[in-house]
């Protein structure tokens, strides 16, 4: 039978049930007034000093009590509601507790007391590291009026979705701000909410959320560089890659390729043995001869959260569970564990089983890269051909020409230019490209790559697959979640810190003494939500990343109308308040805090940051493939002419008719002839959708538009056409921003403000990306796009994972290989 319980009679007894508690007046966690243990009063206060002396660029007093208002009023949430609830039962719980206390005894009830019989912690000491402390002009001011509340909500959520269905190849952006799952689900237990959440914390408790990656101690770069048979000339390598092409095909195991590759050696040494004295003897050659895996770090990922850990680390470990905390100082207990996502699975094996990670992470070493790219015959000349370029005032012939690259600085406190004709083929500017692509094409997976390019390198050769650096490779099967990406690319940035500081080559027959290089990223360019998540900027739908524009919310659609006001936002957002209002994201301490943040401030942090020199606003630009062709030509022609009942099916089938009459020398690209299929322009790529705005589209349907569709087309047209010259000046970039304004507003008179997409609204800021970057031919993405095609191919997903740039790349790939 279960006990029953004894209720002591306590009625005689006049001890204070609870501690005193004090007045808090603080906006991080109390909302400008609430009742808290003297401890927790203690701790607020420490926090707010902490939060002082990390923010760097003073915000205007409005500006910060509007974020910190935002982030704790989350009222509306279910959440807030039960807190708020239990809250008040407590308070009467108190009240009714103390009613036998005289009016004396009330009105002291303020007063700080100190607590009686506490045990005191004991002093420990932080273990977490520190961020690097920025100068600090002017400290925020948290005194008064803390109740004042921005009215500009961003479209009233931090990232409804991801870019729009016309931004071309999106990923998965759904993550929204009503996302609370964990905390409603922590709320239905059973553990309801006291003040003791609030207590607990310790001197070593680490604050934010922690992004950076294990060190590899053990990985010796100088000793990994040494390799046998790197000076053997070995003209066939294609038929190493062939062998490990049909290992990967079926399946095959390390001994079988062993003997098959003793099997080759025999039949080729029979065949020339001249040609073929050096081919390998083994598979472990072959690996040595091809360098596969010496340049390479490895991580295990955590598949729930992302985290990094070191291989040698958990394998030791039978079912090792990810230790790491999202919210380490969450005012719920509950919502302060570890993840506890087991990270190792055990595969069975004919002797037990063997532990392996679930999700692995190979990253390429880009050091590595760069010294294997300097080896080879002619390189460095190759970056310093930019040098001997004539130059014309406002003339954009390429990326040289651009503002980026005349005024970068050489460090950030002095006014030096880090590309000058004697750092030519030292100082090296890289554009970076984050992409996800499907690997396989009979399974949904999804595996993400960034991509870097050299700008040193003239624009003949700089997008070629040899040149290309491979900065890592995203595991799958789905996308990674939007801040979750910062443990990715903490190791990229660990390196491109390093680059930054300056990398000593090791000593070559061109270079006997050691060269230093250092590298920059001067350049972002991806789709709209790989950019979010790049940079931490909030989602598209609910403002511009580049200037002060906001969304218009309309029941629970969002547009960009508007243009009559064009002056007062059309302007490029500060980077230093960016960057204030990113490391202010990191001290929040719950989501609802972190995604009340966002929609006041639309920043989070990005590991990118990090970069000293970095821009997040201009070093990030607007791709004019994703967002010309792949956007604004694809929604008008489909959205607004087919669906809009513009263009019926006969007008496709006619405009079919009409294509194929026309014939096209063979180097200009053709559309499909199917444009009537299915609902019309059924799978049209990019490319393809560029040469049917520049060469089709006028001659195959302007006859079948109305006046104002002509006026649409003629001038979204003319703009293209203006942009993807070669050769651009000042006049055609104001032209072309002219003719792409009056596209958006024809839109909006005749169509609606509805549909005004963010892609329309983003390509007004193409021409400023120009101005800093030279033509469009410069920074967009179909280059990139073309490196996700091969990556596609499961051996080039493994050769260039391995082994991005040998020392002596094979001269004729067969074909069939390719």
């Amino acid at each position: 039978m279960p006990k029953k319980r004894i209720h002591k009679d306590r009625s005689t007894d006049t001890r204070p049930k609870t501690r005193n508690r004090v007045e808090c007046n603080c906006t991080l966690h109390c909302n400008g007034s609430k009742w808290v243990d003297p401890r927790t009063f203690e701790r607020h206060q420490q926090e707010i000093e902490r939060f002082r002396t990390i923010t760097s660029v003073p915000q205007s007093t409005s500006q910060f009590r509007s974020s910190m208002s935002s982030s704790v009023d989350v009222g509306s949430s279910s959440t807030s509601k039960r807190r708020r609830k239990q809250e008040e039962e407590e308070e009467e719980g108190q009240d009714s507790s103390n009613s036998s206390y005289s009016d004396s005894d009330e009105s002291n009830q303020t007063d700080y007391q100190e607590p009686i019989n506490i045990p005191t912690k004991r002093k420990r000491y932080p273990k977490f590291r520190q961020t690097e402390l920025i100068p600090d002009d002017e400290n925020l001011n948290n005194d008064s009026d803390d109740n004042d509340s921005s009215d500009d909500n961003g479209g009233g959520s931090d990232d409804n979705g991801g870019g729009s269905g016309d931004n071309g190849g999106g990923s998965d952006d759904n993550d929204g701000l009503n996302d609370n799952g964990d905390d409603n689900e922590d709320f239905d237990n059973n553990e309801s909410y006291t003040e003791d959440d609030d207590r607990g914390f310790s001197d070593d408790d680490v604050p934010i959320e922690q992004f950076t990656a294990p060190d590899f101690d053990d990985f010796d770069f100088e000793s990994d560089d040494e390799y046998p048979d790197s000076n053997i000339e070995f003209n066939d390598s294609w038929i190493l890659l062939w062998i490990l092409k049909y290992q990967a095909r079926f399946h095959l195991p390390d001994v079988a390729i062993n003997s098959l590759i003793k099997f080759f050696r025999i039949v080729l040494s029979d065949a020339d043995n001249e040609r073929f004295k050096n081919f390998p003897t083994s598979s472990y050659m072959m690996r040595k001869m091809l360098e596969f895996g010496k340049h390479s770090k490895r991580y295990a990922v955590c598949p729930s959260c992302n985290k990094l850990y070191k291989e040698s680390e958990i394998l030791s470990t039978s079912e090792f569970k990810c230790n790491h905390v999202e919210f380490p100082i969450h005012p719920r207990r509950n919502l302060r564990k570890p993840c506890g996502t087991e990270v190792t699975d055990r595969v069975p094996t004919t002797s037990g089983f063997i532990i392996k990670p679930k999700m692995v992470y190979p990253l390429p070493s880009l050091k590595a890269q760069i010294i294997a790219m300097y080896r080879r015959p002619g390189f460095e000349s190759l970056l310093e051909k930019w040098t001997n370029r004539d130059e014309e005032a406002g003339l954009y012939t390429d990326i040289y020409d651009g503002e980026i690259w005349k005024t970068f600085p050489s460090s950030t406190d002095n006014s030096a230019q880090f590309f000058t004709p004697d750092t030519a083929d030292s100082h090296l500017g890289i554009m970076i490209n984050l992409d996800w692509f499907q690997p396989f094409d009979s399974a949904s997976y999804s595996t993400g790559a960034i991509y870097g390019v050299i700008c040193n390198l003239p624009r003949e050769v700089r997008f070629k697959k040899e040149n290309m650096l491979i900065l890592a490779l995203l595991p799958g099967p789905n996308e990674v979640k939007l801040h979750k990406i910062n443990h990715y690319l903490a190791p990229i940035v660990d390196e491109l810190l390093e680059f930054w500081s300056g990398v000593n080559l090791p000593p070559s027959e061109d270079h006997p003494e050691v060269k230093k290089i250092r590298l920059a990223v001067i350049c972002c360019a991806n789709d709209i939500p790989a950019a979010r998540k790049l940079c931490g900027h909030i989602s598209a739908k609910a403002a511009c990343y580049r200037c002060h524009k906001r969304a218009n919310v309309v029941g629970r659609r969002s547009n960009f109308s508007g243009f009559d006001d064009i002056s007062e936002w059309f302007q490029d957002w500060d980077p230093e308040e960016h960057r204030t209002n990113a490391e202010a994201w990191r001290y929040c301490t719950t989501r609802d805090e972190r995604d009340a943040h966002v929609s006041a401030n639309l920043v989070r942090w990005s590991e990118m940051l990090r970069l000293p020199y970095f821009n997040p606003i201009r070093h990030l630009i607007v791709d004019p493939m994703h967002c010309l062709f792949l956007g604004i030509a694809k929604w008008i022609v489909k959205k607004l002419w087919i669906d809009g009942g513009k263009l019926s099916k006969s007008d496709l089938k006619l405009m079919e008719n009409r294509a194929k009459q026309i014939k096209l020398p063979a180097d200009m690209g053709r559309i499909p002839y199917k444009i009537s299929t299915g609902d019309g322009f059924s799978g049209f790529t990019a490319d393809q959708w560029k040469s049917f705005i520049l060469i089709y589209a006028i001659p195959l349907m302007w006859d079948l538009l109305v006046t104002s569709d002509r006026n649409i087309l003629a001038n979204f047209v003319k703009a293209c056409s203006l942009l993807t010259c070669r050769i651009i000046n000042i006049d055609m970039l104001s032209q072309a921003h002219d003719r792409l304004l009056q596209v958006a507003m024809l839109i909006e008179e005749n169509y609606g403000q509805e549909f005004i997409t963010p892609n329309i609204h983003l390509s007004l800021h193409i021409t400023d990306c120009c101005e800093d970057y030279g033509p469009l031919y410069s920074f967009w993405c179909y280059s990139f796009e073309r490196m996700n095609g091969l990556l596609g191919n499961k051996l080039f997903l493994l050769f260039l994972c391995l082994c991005p740039n040998l020392p002596y790349r094979p001269k004729n790939i067969p074909y069939c290989f390719l």
